[in-house]
């Protein structure tokens, strides 16, 4: 059996819920992954110079043997011109289509698919699966603007309307998409049983009697990117002058002027996340409330609570249910002194074994 995975990230990159799916596909011995990073769909711009240059990303989860990562190659970017964009990489995807093909060969085939691309329908009409999925992590036209956005928009409904099943990883996702879809589900992000019982490993060894109580860490670990709210860090630093306050992942923003208490740190693997975390007193979600924040949520949350920290975040998309539960608080909130209660951890098994075996492994 043969599980196709057109991810929305590629594999070399920080942690996120494709990575952790297909780590679950591939606990199953027999079925073999094939992980395609995604293709460059979008125009560049003068921001992708700096992170290309600089390397913001990290590498991700360790690597299955019975996962294949697959990179296109020679593909020329220019999406949303739809038609223009099969034309000129007509030879490219033929080539990587052929590529899936080979690695499929005669085995039993479903399709996973984790971002709404021309490549996705083109794929979807040339080779034959036993079942199609799309896993929706975000709402993805919100990234785009104009032209791109109506194309983003059309290729999301158009690939919804054709699948087999659609799962949301929040409760936005699954409200503003559900009437499109024939069948779908809500499988929210959750944390890894390794994640955790590093975690457990950690604060079993720490030494509590040298710990600073009047030196407060906040911490941030995940990208930085224009649904961050620098905003709120400057608050924070200005009411907390005498924490620390480490933000670390891979950065897309611009350059910003940030104050003397506030670190930038580079992404690092995921392996070292756990350390990390585990140093911080309180873990922050610092994102901003709009359309795109709303279908978002955070693993980097349950990642916090895997670790036993307390969350401050912003109230937006699943988050604000949590912090309506007490489960983590707002930056007034806790300026004023409230406290979190934290909620147990969650894991990715538990989230994707509500999905159906026969359906995943195409039996």
């Amino acid at each position: 059996m043969a599980i196709v995975y057109l991810s929305p990230v590629s594999w070399n990159s920080i942690a996120q819920r494709p990575h952790f799916f297909a780590d679950f596909l591939a606990k199953n011995e027999k079925a073999k992954i094939i992980w395609i990073d995604p293709l460059p769909s979008r125009f560049p711009r003068i921001s992708d110079i700096r992170t290309k240059l600089i390397g913001v990303e990290a590498d991700s989860i360790s690597k299955k043997n019975n996962i294949k990562v697959i990179k296109a190659e020679n593909i020329i970017p220019v999406e949303p011109f739809n038609e223009l964009y099969k034309v000129v990489n007509v030879f490219s995807l033929k080539k990587l289509i052929q590529q899936i093909k080979d690695e499929v060969g005669s085995q039993e085939c479903s399709l996973i698919i984790g971002k709404p691309s021309v490549f996705s329908l083109q794929l979807m009409n040339m080779m034959k699966f036993k079942y199609v999925i799309a896993d929706v992590m975000d709402d993805y036209p919100q990234f785009f603007e104009g032209l791109a956005k109506v194309s983003v928009n059309k290729l999301l409904k158009d690939i919804l309307a054709k699948v087999d099943l659609s799962l949301f990883s929040s409760t936005g996702l699954i409200n503003k998409y559900r009437s499109l879809v024939s069948s779908s589900l809500l499988i929210n992000n959750a944390c890894s049983y390794d994640f955790f019982y590093k975690s457990q490993k950690i604060r079993a060894t720490l030494d509590t009697s040298v710990i600073n109580s009047e030196l407060i860490t906040y911490g941030y670990v995940g990208s930085v990117a224009k649904w961050f709210d620098w905003d709120f860090i400057f608050k924070l630093s200005a009411e907390k002058p005498n924490s620390i306050i480490k933000i670390i992942g891979p950065n897309y923003s611009e350059s910003i002027n940030v104050p003397k208490n506030v670190f930038l740190e580079p992404a690092v693997h995921h392996s070292q996340i756990p350390n990390i975390v585990n140093s911080f007193d309180y873990g922050l979600i610092p994102f901003k409330v709009n359309e795109l924040t709303d279908a978002v949520d955070p693993v980097k949350y349950y990642e916090y609570t895997a670790a036993n920290v307390p969350v401050i975040s912003s109230s937006f998309g699943e988050m604000t249910s949590r912090i309506n539960s007490g489960f983590a608080v707002t930056l007034d909130q806790h300026l004023n002194n409230k406290c979190s209660v934290i909620e147990p951890p969650i894991f990715w098994d538990d989230r994707f074994k509500l999905i159906d075996r026969d359906i995943l492994y195409a039996i």
